[in-house]
């Protein structure tokens, strides 16, 4: 893509999202909580004793600047920071907005900060290909959709060599931080690389931000991630037309397959805008061990009671890892994987 924008590029730049009130300013009141704690009691000392130098660590809570807090910190210096920032995993509505809104942070807490982008993803970041981003740089990607601004590759951070190779990186360009975007994989790379960097006494800190289309990163800090709305939206808004066009014509069903491989969470959100005649979740035949047969057996009988009402037409969602959620066919799967 060249730098020229198109009309709907500049319109789209003039957007400016709203911070909430307690990220508003140069000041940052923060209170510390209570240690963070697996989700699942029984985990915890699993979790525990693969990331003994990370769990446990107390939770910070970010409080407006009215907020009656008497054991809260105000923080009203920053010192200069230098970040940097990584595309990994499958690209995601609202990638570069999370850039943006970064950039405009550490910039408005100290103009001396400066944001360190890597090109082409993870490869880029054992490698040390980067580009420092300043406001001229991001003018053209604010609202923008995509990862094109540094682009993505393998997205890993798991072996050896490339825990090495990052922390490498992060020495050598004298990083305080490093930020990675992406999804479930790519934020369990980011919690392993942090673990890692705090028993090597790397002082660069890393931080995971949830950007995924799956939504299937969520619990009670995080409502959901970027752009599972975006994409929902945009989905059912694709599917209601599929939908117009099978009652007009009277005579087709539409298969639609959504993003989602272990989570069906996007096709289950469209479904509930969108209104189809039917949605397989992966979860559901996964739990209630359906064979392939079975589903072949639901989606006949549908088609079949619509066909005695005389309706000849429909639109049935299918999640892109519901062959992965058969039992019979997974555990094929697995053999194919290990010979």
């Amino acid at each position: 893509m060249g730098n020229e924008m198109s009309p709907l590029q500049k319109h789209r730049a003039e957007y400016r999202p709203e911070l909430p009130p307690w990220l508003q300013g140069t000041a940052v009141k923060v209170e510390y909580g209570d240690a963070a704690i697996a989700a699942d009691g029984a985990d915890a000392h699993v979790i525990r004793r693969a990331f003994p130098h990370t769990y446990g660590q107390r939770l910070a809570h970010f409080l407006p600047k009215t907020a009656n807090a008497p054991d809260a910190t105000v923080i009203t210096e920053h010192p200069a920071v230098r970040v940097g920032v990584v595309f990994s995993g499958r690209q995601s509505p609202g990638g570069h907005n999370v850039v943006w809104g970064l950039y405009n942070a550490i910039n408005s807490h100290n103009p001396s900060s400066e944001l360190i982008g890597f090109l082409g993803g993870t490869d880029g970041l054992f490698a040390q290909k980067t580009l420092e981003i300043t406001e001229e740089v991001f003018s053209s990607y604010k609202n923008q959709g995509g990862y094109y601004m540094l682009g993505r590759t393998r997205d890993q951070i798991r072996t050896t060599e490339q825990v090495k190779a990052a922390m490498t990186t992060c020495q050598a360009l004298k990083l305080d931080a490093l930020v990675i975007i992406g999804g479930v994989t790519s934020n369990t790379d980011a919690a392993q690389l942090a673990e890692t960097f705090a028993e090597s006494k790397c002082s660069t800190k890393v931080v995971g931000v949830p950007v995924t289309l799956n939504g299937d990163l969520k619990n009670q800090f995080v409502e959901t991630t970027v752009g599972f709305d975006t994409i929902c939206k945009v989905n059912s808004q694709l599917i209601s037309n599929v939908c117009t066009d099978a009652l007009s014509a009277e005579k087709y069903y539409y298969f639609i397959r959504l993003m989602g491989r272990k989570a069906s969470h996007v096709a289950l959100e469209c479904a509930l805008q969108s209104h189809p005649n039917m949605v397989l979740l992966g979860e559901e035949v996964a739990a209630s061990k359906l064979t392939i047969s079975d589903i072949t057996k639901q989606i006949c009988d549908a088609v079949q009671a619509r066909a005695e009402k005389d309706k000849y037409h429909g639109v049935i969602l299918i999640p892109e890892g519901l062959v992965e959620s058969i039992p019979e066919l997974y555990a094929l799967l697995q053999v194919s994987i290990s010979t």
